[in-house]
């Protein structure tokens, strides 16, 4: 079974205006996003407290204010640019920069403080020149995390004894004050589950071991870790393992979901968006033919994922895609039962379909504002104005 070309429930999908919206266009689905919302609380253990949501995939204040509403009160940026975007759109009062502030936008994050000085700004500190550059401009303490690197190999101290050091710099470190530890677990792509909870036993453990050396000498208010992947096992080996440290979870995926993760995890949550993209033409290919839409890696999603999209399209493959078209082949099969098909099931020129995102992360780049569908009509603006930066 091919499940990137399966959606659990299509007729939940219906949009009665798909035809009037100029294309291509992100949509989001309202039903989806609350659905979401709601299996990550239960996750959460019935609350939004112990949730940091990672910014960077929903993009937009609006919909991080769904989740304020519904009781999170904490998030986590990629920039001070999203940073800010969502101290002016939403009422969220602590704001984690979980990237290294050096060079400019040092100085920005002290101007997210004298901007907003009603809010807790916090940032990630993974090297002493980080740790240098922030306490030299600082005009007040300024809160820190210390970026951690479980295996991801991005930025970081390795997990381990290496993390000590770091962190007495930090405490000696004039205008600094450690405030916890980022672990982001990104690089978690497994889809046997056994493997993913084998990883978070050693995960929490090593965490543990961690916060055990540092709280000889500072006390560790908060570790933010997980994805969307890990977060339920994280917090599960949390639980079982009686710790004491405070834990938040940072997934951003799990908000509006894409096919790169539900290959690896199917159905655990809702494609709550979508792209609306219209058919210009039809060719022939060979002994077949072709569609192509409006909808190509530069001009309506993204290919850093590989097959770009997801797509609801009974008997057609995925092509191919250059900057402004993506194209699909008829094949004349069902991807996901192998089922025959006939002519009946061909598209033709001027109709529009759903493309469901590879990487919704970055698919949101291309767009400065979605529709929201609700009752299966699309209708309301949402600006996504947290992708500047």
């Amino acid at each position: 079974m091919n499940r990137e070309f399966a959606v659990s429930a299509p007729k939940r999908y219906k949009v009665a205006n798909l035809g009037e919206i100029a294309t291509p266009r992100i949509l989001f689905f309202e039903w989806a996003i609350l659905e979401n919302l709601e299996r990550i609380r239960q996750i959460c253990g019935g609350s939004l407290d112990s949730l940091r949501l990672m910014a960077k995939t929903v993009k937009s204040s609006r919909m991080l204010a769904v989740y304020a509403s519904r009781g999170m009160s904490k998030v986590k940026a990629s920039s001070t640019a999203e940073a800010r975007a969502i101290a002016r759109g939403t009422a969220i009062m602590d704001i984690l920069v979980a990237f290294p502030c050096l060079g400019p936008a040092v100085e920005d994050f002290f101007s997210l403080r004298r901007e907003f000085p009603n809010r807790r700004f916090s940032t990630a500190v993974n090297t002493r020149q980080c740790a240098i550059a922030l306490s030299e401009k600082a005009e007040a303490p300024v809160e820190v995390f210390l970026d951690i690197d479980p295996g991801m190999r991005r930025t970081g101290v390795p997990l381990g004894r290496e993390v000590v050091p770091l962190a007495r710099l930090i405490t000696e470190t004039e205008n600094l004050r450690l405030r916890g530890l980022h672990v982001y677990d990104g690089h978690i792509h497994h889809s046997n589950p056994l493997t993913v909870s084998a990883h978070s036993a050693w995960l929490i453990r090593e965490i543990g071991a961690v916060v055990a050396d540092v709280a000889r000498f500072a006390e560790i208010e908060e570790v933010a870790t997980s994805s969307s992947l890990t977060f339920a096992d994280n917090l599960a080996e949390y639980a079982n393992g009686g710790h004491s440290w405070p834990i938040t979870v940072t997934p951003g995926t799990a908000a509006l979901w894409d096919s790169n993760y539900n290959d690896l995890a199917p159905n655990s949550f809702e494609y709550a968006a979508a792209v609306s993209t219209r058919i210009v033409d039809i060719v022939r290919h060979r002994d077949t033919h072709l569609i192509t839409t409006d909808c190509g890696v530069k001009f309506g999603a993204s290919t850093d994922c590989g097959r770009i999209h997801l797509a609801d399209l009974r008997g057609y493959s995925h092509f191919g895609s250059s900057e402004r078209f993506g194209q699909f082949e008829w094949i004349g099969v069902d991807r996901a039962t192998g089922e025959p098909l006939d002519s009946s099931f061909h598209k033709s020129v001027g109709e529009t379909i759903l493309l469901y995102p590879r990487h919704v992360c970055t698919t949101l780049n291309q767009y400065a504002y979605g529709l929201l569908v609700r009752d299966e009509v699309a209708g309301e603006r949402v600006e996504i104005d947290a992708r500047d930066g």
